[in-house]
């Protein structure tokens, strides 16, 4: 079953994170992930008092061990040291889980 990660990103330093998405990419591509929201506009419905969400991100990958196992990688370590300097970050790993909603 597919696993999500969800970010919560409030670039500090532009350039170098310009610097982060372009070398992040090909890694998230290499352990089966692909970006459904990089940034798009956001209508907070509902937060706790203090939440104020910054840039959002989600990224589907085939299942929890390969999201683990692309943030646990030897390739992303200086990719995510990259992202810890330009930016503050707030990630989730979501298991989408058994159950399905039908609409």
């Amino acid at each position: 079953m597919p696993a999500y990660l969800i970010a919560d990103e409030t670039i500090t330093d532009p350039d170098t994170f310009e610097e982060y998405k372009r070398a992040v990419l090909p890694l998230i591509e290499q352990f089966g992930g692909r970006f459904l929201s990089r940034g798009g506009a956001l209508d907070v419905l509902e937060a706790g008092k203090d939440w104020v969400p910054g840039r959002m991100v989600i990224i589907e990958f085939p299942d929890m061990p390969a999201l683990k196992k692309w943030y646990n990688s030897a390739a992303y370590a200086p990719v995510r040291e990259v992202r810890l300097r330009s930016a503050k970050s707030t990630l989730v790993a979501l298991d989408s889980g058994s159950a399905v909603l039908a609409g």
